[in-house]
């Protein structure tokens, strides 16, 4: 009879005695450790993203280094993170893996360097990876892991399975990641990811990032202290990626109240092909919960100088409506859709337990009430099609302790894995060959 924590084990490797765990863990160990009393058995973890890199050393609750890709790498990633909405394996081309490779190798060796400070060849490395992740991205961060840095071993962790881990429901689950590119919906059953049923949706952290600059531009006035006339807020002048990042980071909430569904027809992702309707608008400032009416903070600017920006708080509340209610003008499906449209690919017979246990992760989930306006609006989508309504009852979020935060419990899953010693696939530097990559299908025997 198979347990539960038989199938932790990603790939049915023999699970260690339970000294071996307390000892892996940091319980009762007396082996050598460096500055921040890691010993030589535990791992480096990295988790690499499209748009944050987050590192540090296993056994730990938090990452040690956790900072915004540069611009340079994140448009050569997106080359290849492109394929990921479609489920293919594309190979991108070989200026573009070149570029990618060449800003990682610049980007981890500084994490060595100021942070982590170790030596890359004295420590093996823990490497969390999505289920839908491209065969040409975990080639080139494998190439720059092995060959240039020169770590002895590289090891994939499934993100999806490892943050479960962090819940303590490893069994079954339907894993959320609202990352910067994408959102992927991943289904977890028996501590196994299942990327065939997988789902995603480009609806993610780039495109709240770009509403939030469309509706400021379309909502917001800016005052200079140097003039008592408004300036209309459209062009880089006044709205600076680091301004909208600040509203978008610092300001933003989700509201808990969906639009009506004869509205959601003129919803997108605001700019000058989606302007905002004058009903919608209507509508969101009707409803807002905010305490002011309007938000005002100040920014400096090269153009004017010092000044006001202010605009209307519903602004801060309905920002991420696309993610939930779609993108009709582009033809992109919301997260709940994806949620559904992954439920009706799974078998019948694990769908009751999957809906009970989702987590949602990544970036976007950090947002205050993203998580329960996310799990009403997948109850409602459930309840307006019979073929799921009977599911909708069972709809549930994975107990949350608040102890990780959403965009770090894949790297804490992670992290939890090897400290416990759980075996996964693993690539030794002497072994690897440049151009091929075990992956979730590779079956090994013990």
């Amino acid at each position: 009879m198979t347990s539960t924590l038989d199938s932790l084990n990603f790939l049915r490797r023999p699970l260690p005695s339970s000294s071996s765990v307390l000892s892996g863990i940091g319980v009762g160990s007396a082996t050598s450790s460096h500055l921040y009393g890691v010993t030589t058995e535990e791992k480096i973890v990295i988790d690499i993203g499209t748009h944050t890199l987050r590192a540090g050393f296993s056994g730990d609750h938090t990452p040690l280094h956790s900072s915004t890709l540069n611009t340079s790498y994140t448009l050569a990633g997106d080359t290849i993170m492109r394929t990921i909405g479609h489920a293919t394996h594309n190979v991108v081309t070989a200026e573009s893996e070149e570029e990618l490779e060449a800003r990682l190798i610049e980007h981890l060796r500084d994490m060595y360097r100021r942070d982590l400070l170790v030596d890359a060849r004295t420590r093996k490395v823990a490497l969390v990876e999505s289920a839908l992740a491209p065969v040409g991205l975990r080639l080139a961060v494998a190439r720059v892991l092995l060959r240039n840095l020169r770590v002895p071993q590289v090891s994939f962790y499934p993100g999806s399975v490892a943050a479960l881990m962090t819940s303590g429901s490893v069994r079954a689950g339907l894993v959320i990641d609202c990352g910067h590119r994408v959102a992927s919906v991943t289904p977890v059953y028996e501590a196994r990811a299942l990327p065939p049923y997988a789902t995603s949706t480009p609806l993610a952290g780039a495109a709240l990032f770009a509403n939030v600059r469309g509706l400021l531009q379309s909502h917001a006035r800016f005052a200079p202290a140097s003039s008592g006339d408004d300036v209309d807020c459209r062009g880089d002048d006044v709205l600076s990626d680091s301004v909208v990042r600040h509203v978008m980071t610092r300001l933003l909430l989700a509201s808990p109240i969906a639009p009506p569904d004869g509205l959601r027809a003129t919803l997108g992702v605001a700019g000058d092909d989606c302007p905002l309707s004058d009903e919608l608008a209507a509508f969101y400032e009707s409803s807002s919960s905010c305490m002011g009416a309007v938000t005002r903070l100040t920014v400096d600017t090269r153009r004017y100088g010092r000044g006001l920006l202010s605009f209307p708080s519903w602004v801060r509340e309905r920002a991420a409506e696309p993610l939930f209610c779609g993108d009709p003008a582009a033809d992109h499906q919301s997260i709940p859709d994806a949620v559904v449209q992954c439920v009706g690919r799974v078998p019948v017979d694990i769908r009751r337990a999957l809906i009970a246990n989702v987590l949602v992760i990544g970036g976007v989930a950090d947002l205050p009430g993203f998580r329960h306006r996310l799990l009403n609006d997948i109850v409602a989508r459930l309840r307006s099609d019979r073929r799921w309504a009977a599911l909708a009852a069972d709809a549930a979020l994975v107990a949350d302790s608040g102890a990780f935060a959403p965009s770090e419990q894949a790297w804490v899953g992670t992290s939890l894995a090897v400290a416990a010693k759980i075996g996964t696939v693993e690539v030794a530097r002497e072994d690897f060959d440049g151009c091929s990559l075990p992956d979730w299908t590779t079956i090994v025997s013990q």
